[in-house]
């Protein structure tokens, strides 16, 4: 069976590259994932949400400042924490970003659809869909403690 969805050998190299670099970040890093639209399809790194994201933030909360609000994006996230035992982790965590604010219910299940192909090329250690736009501080605290109790 023909995948809709294509993927480049530079899209794996540089989420190849952003897996190896990160593992023993001090920072929470992003590499954030879009679809292009028809006709190809392909599943990219969005440069320039990358870039903004680079310089820009510092806690999840800074996502809704940066992700757009009316796409989806599936983003690549190195969550630095310390476990109970005092030992420090970076686990990859894959944030599937869909605020209700979107319309397009092409882009909604093209998304659903790249979802698994997406967790297979990451390889994250868990999944978290996040629908709430993270835009008030009960939402990221919700977040972080997910990522921090789904380990």
């Amino acid at each position: 069976m023909a995948s809709l969805y294509k993927v480049s050998e530079d899209t794996k190299k540089t989420i190849q590259k952003f897996r190896i670099s990160t593992s023993r970040s001090e920072k929470i890093k992003c590499l954030p994932i879009k679809i292009e639209p028809s006709p190809s399809y392909a599943i990219v790194v969005d440069r320039e949400e990358q870039e903004e994201l680079d310089e820009d933030l510092n806690e999840l909360g800074d996502l809704s400042e940066i992700l757009p609000d009316n796409a989806p994006r599936f983003v690549l996230t190195a969550y630095p924490l310390t476990n109970k035992d005092g030992i420090k982790q970076t686990p990859l965590i894959l944030l599937y970003w869909k605020p209700l604010t979107v319309v397009s219910s092409e882009w909604k299940m093209l998304y659903a659809g790249a979802l698994e192909m997406v967790k297979n090329l990451c390889g994250p250690s868990k999944t978290i869909e996040i629908t709430s736009g993270l835009e008030d501080d009960d939402e990221v605290e919700e977040l972080v403690c997910e990522i921090e109790t789904r380990r």
